[in-house]
């Protein structure tokens, strides 16, 4: 303790020094705009290359699980394009051109650090602007949902995880096509809550529940969960608790989705919104 005093005290200059010289740092960036956006950019970039190095060492104990994931992927997609395949034989003339019409482009990328147990809870990815991640795309894994990219570095990506009570998405039923909004209430990490469903519907314990396509986000189809209970609430309106398909405990790859029509959906919704 003798020691440790004699050395406050000769070093005292310098290390008052370095705490005002934190506090001032501190109050740069909390005031201006543009010192904050870089430090966010400098912190992530940092955050994200140690996450980086701890993950390679973790990927190769999931590793088996991982390709296994990745297998029974390549295997919808196959039995996707050769669905497309037999129609395009069929009715040629009634299909849309996917190639040069193509709405929608896909990238992998490798989750790096994940946090469930928080009520706002984040996912980095191992993939940047030099990837071309933008903010906005939608994340999805072969079983479901994942979230919405929030930041982005030039190495790294933050995503505003489903699991996250800032979360919400357009959803709806899939055998009859009623719509909600889905939302988390920060309880269960395991399911969510679809509201917005009026009483008058028909719904069952065990239906699928899909995105609906209306935000300029997720496709179309995109699985959620099942329905995992259901009652009424204030006599109008359904509470209904939706198991989630994906298991966030267990995610190591995801696929990032960019919508090629974005900028033009969110223009002609902007000018209806004011007419």
């Amino acid at each position: 303790m003798r020691n440790l005093l004699k050395l406050l005290y000769a070093y005292n200059f310098l290390i008052l020094f370095i705490v005002l010289e934190g506090f001032a740092l501190v109050l740069i960036i909390q005031n201006n705009q543009f010192h904050r956006a870089k430090f966010v950019q400098f912190a992530q970039g940092v955050s994200g290359n140690l996450f980086g190095k701890i993950t390679n060492f973790k990927a190769y104990v999931s590793l088996k699980e991982a390709n296994l994931v990745l297998a029974n992927e390549n295997a919808n997609l196959r039995n996707q394009l050769a669905s497309l395949q037999r129609v395009e034989k069929t009715r040629k003339d009634s299909l849309v051109d996917i190639i040069y019409k193509q709405r929608y482009t896909f990238m992998s990328a490798r989750i790096i650090n994940n946090t469930v147990g928080k009520q706002y809870n984040y996912i980095t990815l191992n993939k940047g602007l030099k990837d071309g991640v933008i903010q906005d795309m939608a994340v999805i894994s072969p079983s479901g949902i994942v979230g919405i990219v929030e930041g982005v570095s030039e190495n790294y990506s933050t995503v505003l995880s489903v699991l996250n009570r800032n979360f919400k998405v357009s959803a709806k039923i899939k055998k009859n096509s009623y719509f909600g909004t889905l939302s988390w209430n920060g309880l269960n990490s395991e399911i969510c809550q679809l509201s917005d469903i009026p009483y008058h519907v028909k719904i069952s314990k065990g239906d699928t529940i899909i995105t609906s396509g209306f935000s300029s986000v997720f496709p179309e189809g995109v699985k959620v969960g099942i329905i995992h209970e259901f009652d009424l609430k204030d006599g109008n309106f359904y509470s209904i608790k939706v198991k989630l398909s994906s298991d966030f405990r267990s995610l190591n790859y995801v696929t990032l989705v960019d919508n090629l029509e974005k900028g033009e959906q969110l223009k002609h919704e902007k000018i209806a919104e004011h007419d």
